[in-house]
This record gives structure tokens, C-alpha cells and sequence, in this order.
């Protein structure tokens, strides 16, 4: 099965194959093995050939939150089916990006890096939250200003609140 996986704006085609049992992803002739296990609600461990990464993925496959091990990605994911319709009607694959960035775990803000009025490029860091023992970078999911800081340093997040609005 063909995929579109679109990470910050930029999209990929990847194959999935089943083969004996197993599931691989295909990307430019190169294959890996994958294997994707649910924890709870929203958390995953992925085994990527031989690495392993914790998951956690939050929000509608076509406008996701997907953290990897320490980093953070708007995501979405697109079969063949989908991509060749949102082709069709003229749509853009993906989030424009911008908006309301919301916390994808429950977690402790330990540092914020932007204020009110920052110009930021996409995939800028924006702030470090900790969560499940590990810094997580949030970053920029496109280019504008900040346009307000909802959180500070030390303060106690749930999982949805809102972090940084991006204009």
C-alpha cells in the first residue's frame, strides 16, 4: 500500500509491504523492517529495523501532533486513494501550519526560546517540554510571529493546552 506522509509541510511517498508475517516500508528502493506496538491511549513503541523510539501521536490522520523519541512534527498521512482525490479537488496535502500549537502529552515547560512579536522560520525551536523523563523540542510547524506565549517556564501542562499561537 502507498502512503503520502507529509512531516512540516514536506511530503514523501512510502510503500508498505507485508511480507511473511512482517511489515516493511519502502522509500527509494530502500527497505526496513517496522513494527508498530500500542502502549496506551496515543503512545506507541516503534520498532524501526533495530532501533526502537517511543511514539506519541495526538489529533485526525490528516492533521496530526507526532512526537518521536525527543522531537515534535505536525503530521499527516495520506493513502493513495486520498492523495489522488485531494489531487483531483485541488487541495494541498497537509496543514498549512500556523494557529493555536497545543501540548501533545502531559508534560512541565522547562524552557520557552520565543516572545510575543518573534519572527520564526519553520522547524524553529519554540520551547522544551519535559515529558516522560525526556526534553522534547517544540518547534515552529511554519514561517510567521509569535503572536502569544501561553505558557512559562516550570508551569504544568496537560495534553491539548495551548502552548504558542503562531500568526
Amino acid at each position: 500500500m502507498k502512503c503520502h506522509v507529509t512531516l512540516d509541510g514536506e511530503t514523501v511517498a512510502v510503500d508498505l509491504v507485508e511480507r511473511g508475517g512482517r511489515t516493511f516500508v519502502v522509500r527509494d528502493g530502500a527497505e526496513i523492517s517496522v513494527d508498530l506496538v500500542a502502549v496506551r491511549s496515543g503512545a506507541f513503541s516503534l520498532l524501526l529495523g533495530t532501533q526502537s523510539l517511543p511514539v506519541v501521536a495526538s489529533g485526525p490522520n490528516d492533521d496530526m501532533l507526532l512526537t518521536l523519541g525527543s522531537e515534535t512534527w505536525r503530521a499527516a498521512v495520506q493513502d493513495e486513494r486520498e492523495a489522488l482525490a485531494a489531487a483531483a479537488m485541488g487541495a494541498k496535502a497537509g496543514r498549512r501550519g500556523g494557529g493555536v500549537l497545543r501540548a501533545v502529552m502531559p508534560g512541565i515547560v522547562r524552557e520557552v526560546l520565543v516572545a510575543r512579536g518573534t519572527v520564526v522560520a519553520r522547524g524553529t525551536p519554540l520551547l522544551i517540554l519535559e515529558a516522560m523523563k525526556m526534553q522534547n523540542e517544540v518547534r515552529a510547524d511554519a514561517d510567521g510571529t509569535i503572536a502569544d506565549v501561553h505558557v512559562r517556564a516550570g508551569v504544568a501542562v496537560a495534553k491539548g493546552d495551548p502552548l504558542v499561537t503562531l500568526g
